[in-house]
């Protein structure tokens, strides 16, 4: 596999000594620690978009989710693996 392109960045070196001390805690590279706070801010950033949709939805909206959301919960405990 060929190695990923790669950039700098600048950063205050407060920041930088932050980022090297949660490394060095977690026995990871400084590279890990900033690709996983970008995904979590990824995610939380999806999370409250979807709450922010429910949150603008009629109740008979509310419901027809209600409904739907539990169809798929049913679906996926239905003990079939898909084989």
């Amino acid at each position: 596999m060929a190695p990923s392109k790669t950039t700098t960045l600048r950063l205050p070196q407060e920041l930088r000594n932050d980022i090297a001390r949660i490394a060095e805690r977690r026995g990871t590279t400084m590279i890990d620690v900033v690709s996983d706070a970008v995904h979590r801010l990824g995610r939380d950033e999806w999370w409250e978009s979807v709450h922010d949709a429910l949150n603008v939805m009629t109740p008979s909206e509310v419901s027809t989710y209600l409904v739907e959301t539990k169809a798929l919960e049913d679906a996926a405990a239905d003990g079939l693996d898909g084989r």
